[in-house]
């Protein structure tokens, strides 16, 4: 018997289930003193131990310690400073239960964190799959939410694989008026909004 192959909608579902899961588990883990320790680079760690923070450590080392002003900065800015502050957290034993009928402090930063961390987690593992065909950009119906939704995956597609972002800059840089942006714009637009 071969094992049933997953759509690609639920592989997508899949991914959502399973990035969310981790995150949180990984950002709750920082209630336990010791696990900065085990975290992984920039912070001390032993070569050749696996991080217990995967998703958090691929997120850090991949953008944060890229950014221009963070990707100078000494280890020992990274081991002595802002691991004191992450560890003081550990220490400060914030509530995990439910205090009086409400969630504790813990649990609701640890719950917002993992919500705000979770979509560049997804981006990071899943990948944005390269649009086949339509190289250009094409007219999109405003009043349609199909085509809202449509124009707003094919910006992000043409934002990793395209020029969009470029035509955007110098569009700015000519006139301030929605209307006169490329309609893939307007689409992705009127979309956020509407989000």
């Amino acid at each position: 018997m071969t094992p049933a192959k997953l759509q690609p909608d639920q592989n997508s579902a899949l991914l959502d289930i399973l990035s969310h899961a981790e995150v949180y588990s990984e950002v709750r883990n920082f209630r336990n003193q010791g696990t900065l320790g085990k975290y992984g680079p920039p912070f001390n760690h032993l070569d050749g131990e696996p991080s217990t923070s995967p998703a958090l450590q691929a997120l850090l080392s991949k953008f944060v310690l890229t950014l221009p002003g963070l990707r100078d900065v000494s280890k020992e800015f990274w081991q002595e400073r802002i691991y004191v502050i992450i560890e003081d957290f550990e220490k400060a034993e914030l509530s995990e239960s439910f205090d009086k009928g409400n969630l504790g402090i813990r649990k609701t930063l640890a719950t917002a964190a993992s919500a705000l961390i979770e979509y560049p987690v997804r981006g990071v593992f899943g990948g944005l799959e390269k649009p086949v065909g339509d190289d250009g950009y094409r007219e999109y119906d405003l009043t349609n939410p199909e085509d809202l939704s449509k124009g707003f995956r094919d910006f992000v597609h043409h934002a990793v694989y395209g020029d969009v972002i470029d035509d955007l800059i110098a569009k700015v840089a000519e006139t301030d008026k929605l209307s006169e942006h490329l309609p893939i714009v307007q689409a992705a637009h009127e979309f956020i909004l509407v989000k």
